[in-house]
């Protein structure tokens, strides 16, 4: 486990899927990342490379050619090796492997850069094409925050607000939770989606078109607040498995690309928004959360 620390927050990020595993404020003791519970969801913060969500048949194909990779990708379940440059920035390092190479055929280098800086975590991912070929690739957050924060509170107290905007443009999914063509309006409450079990009855509420890529959690008993830049990220999606189970956290996940959507086929080149490198081309989409108490 590899600490950041200053004198707001100490942050706690595993080398098992270089996973954000702790942010928490020195003033209030306050524990803002989920820590998770395997009967509900075992998971923190995890990093989606090198795909985004679900595939049909749990296969992509290159040039023809099926290979068979997990949900989110492998980057969330391999160690990656950590570099420290300080006490409040840490960079984690992922290379290819046979294991790798049997899901993903490219030779890729990805880097997550974790930068504290005051209030703000900030989370660069940085992939590097050294292949010969063209390298496709996805890549996005997964981000578990916790709710009530302070005693009395319940989650349905809870709200994601958004800015410039009073609906989100939600993306359809069918009963297999696969992306579909169409789309519908969300509407907010000024600015805000309310957390409720009906929110996630379809699984995550996935956007696109925000006209103000940020997002915060906030409370109407309380005047803290969550809030996630994400400029580098067309897509986003709030989720929580609130549905099913009690638990006090939603997750906000800016997104490269969209999951795979049953009106495609397999070919990777083809999904929405799926990024390219050329043959040692490199670039680095970050996003960055703060905490306001």
């Amino acid at each position: 486990m590899q600490v950041l620390e200053n004198s707001l927050f100490r942050v706690e990020i595993n080398e098992m899927g270089a996973e954000l595993s702790s942010l928490r404020s020195k003033a209030t003791g306050t524990e803002y990342v989920w820590q998770g519970d395997p009967a509900a969801w075992k998971r923190h913060a995890p990093v989606l490379f090198p795909i985004v969500g679900r595939l049909k048949d749990k296969t992509y194909t290159v040039s023809g050619r099926p290979y068979e990779i997990t949900q989110h990708g492998f980057g969330r379940d391999l160690e990656w090796q950590a570099a420290r440059q300080s006490d409040t920035c840490v960079s984690f390092t992922l290379e290819p492997s046979d294991y790798t190479k049997k899901m993903y055929p490219w030779d890729f280098r990805c880097t997550l850069r974790y930068t504290l800086d005051g209030a703000t975590l900030k989370k660069e991912h940085i992939t590097e094409n050294r292949s010969d070929t063209p390298m496709y690739y996805e890549v996005g957050g997964h981000d578990a925050y916790t709710l009530c924060w302070l005693p009395g509170e319940q989650i349905t107290d809870y709200y994601v607000a958004f800015e410039g905007t009073d609906k989100l443009h939600r993306i359809v999914t069918d009963e297999a939770v696969m992306l579909t063509e169409a789309r519908i309006d969300l509407p907010l409450t000024e600015g805000r989606l309310p957390i409720s079990r009906a929110l996630f009855a379809d699984d995550a509420v996935m956007t696109e078109g925000l006209p103000v890529r940020r997002a915060s959690i906030g409370c109407v008993k309380n005047s803290r607040r969550v809030t996630m830049d994400f400029a580098d990220f067309d897509y986003f999606a709030v989720w929580s498995p609130y549905k099913d189970f009690d638990v006090p956290f939603v997750c906000l996940e800016p997104w490269s690309t969209l999951p795979d959507g049953v009106h495609l086929d397999h070919a990777i080149e083809r999904k929405q928004g799926v990024r390219v490198l050329q043959p040692g081309q490199s670039e680095t989409l970050a996003f960055a959360t703060t905490v306001t108490e």
